[in-house]
């Protein structure tokens, strides 16, 4: 409600409901009046809690759908649709086996997706954009161009500030053997940055304490950042892989959301 109301958009709001209706007698109309009655349902306690939620200035269409695999229908109407952003609350357990509809959305999605925690949003609080300046690689910049240019338009619909965040990733094993010193090598790799950093702040207007280069995992770097500043949200980019090379590389954006406690916005490269 609160993008809605700062950026003039239209909402969509969409109830799922699924139960397996196998046990009932096997007749067609049964099954199809039992469906029916579970929607209307669902239906009427999402009206309850548009109604709760005091949003009659807002554009907003409600609807029920039957549907057991969220993530298909979102992507699928995301395909067909210009969906400015899915929101979405955000579930933050995973297993080896187990999936869930967050990871699929993340990965597949191709519109932004913005996993909400139950923290209430705070005017004051800024937004901050994580960025990788450590490659030179043309997509990388872009999505770095991306995730800035939504962030910052975010920012200034909500009336705060944007901050960036970069994690100075040193092997572990490395330090670990001496071959390297860590805080040497984070120096040198950040005096590197130096004029990316200025042709940022100058670009985006931003002041040089808005800026955060820190050494360590992205993981861990990017949430922490996150706290201290006490950031509402935090906007990542996402590769998008899927399938084995997910589960065993792992996406910045998935690992981010398990040590995450504001909301996650994930934007994927431009087509």
């Amino acid at each position: 409600m609160a993008l809605a109301r700062a950026t003039g958009a239209a909402v969509e709001v969409v109830a799922f409901v699924h139960e397996y209706l196998d046990a009932l007698p096997g007749d067609p109309e049964v099954q199809q009046r039992a469906r029916q009655a579970l929607m209307e349902h669902r239906q009427k306690w999402l009206e309850q809690m548009l109604a709760l939620a005091d949003c009659n200035d807002l554009k907003i269409h409600a609807r029920t759908v039957w549907e057991k695999h969220i993530h298909l229908w979102v992507i699928a109407q995301c395909q067909k649709e210009n969906v400015g952003v899915v929101v979405k609350t955000g579930h933050r357990s995973e297993t080896f086996l187990y999936t869930p509809t967050d990871w699929h959305l993340i990965r597949e999605c191709p519109s932004p997706v913005m996993l909400v925690a139950e923290n209430k949003w705070n005017k004051a609080r800024p937004i901050l954009a994580a960025v990788d300046l450590s490659s030179d690689k043309p997509v990388k910049k872009a999505l770095n161009n991306r995730i800035i240019d939504r962030a910052w338009h975010l920012a200034k619909a909500l009336e705060t500030e944007l901050h960036l965040v970069h994690a100075l990733h040193t092997s572990v094993v490395l330090a670990d053997l001496d071959i390297i010193d860590p805080l040497a090598h984070a120096r040198k790799r950040e005096a590197a940055l130096k004029p990316q950093i200025e042709h940022l702040c100058n670009t985006w207007h931003l002041m040089p304490e808005q800026v955060h280069i820190e050494s360590g995992p992205a993981q861990k770097i990017i949430p922490s950042v996150a706290n201290r500043i006490k950031a509402d949200m935090v906007v990542v980019g996402t590769t998008g892989k899927t399938g084995l090379a997910a589960r065993v590389i792992g996406n910045t954006a998935e690992k981010v959301l398990t040590h995450l406690r504001t909301d996650l916005l994930a934007i994927k490269p431009a087509e």
